[in-house]
């Protein structure tokens, strides 16, 4: 008996790999959202965007220093430039 509900949880958890993501992800919101506060949330969700997006970049062997030092460059007056 208990052989067979280990086998039917590994084949769910095999079988269902988003489903699963997608539980363990609502329960982790859920947990924080009642512990530290919808917006402490919404805060801490947004910075791991922003660091999904700078990290992605820097896996696309995209050059995101050298861009943001141009724009930089830019944007700053001849005063503060570095060169």
């Amino acid at each position: 008996m208990l052989e067979a509900v280990r086998n039917l949880f590994i084949e769910i958890f095999e079988s269902h790999r988003t489903r699963k993501f997608g539980f363990v992800a609502g329960l982790i919101t859920g947990a924080a959202i009642l512990t530290i506060g919808f917006f402490n949330t919404l805060f801490i969700f947004l910075c791991g965007v922003i660091g999904l997006f700078v990290g992605s970049r820097f896996d696309s062997k995209d050059d995101l220093v050298e861009k943001l030092i141009r724009k930089l460059d830019e944007m700053l007056p001849e005063k503060i430039q570095r060169w």
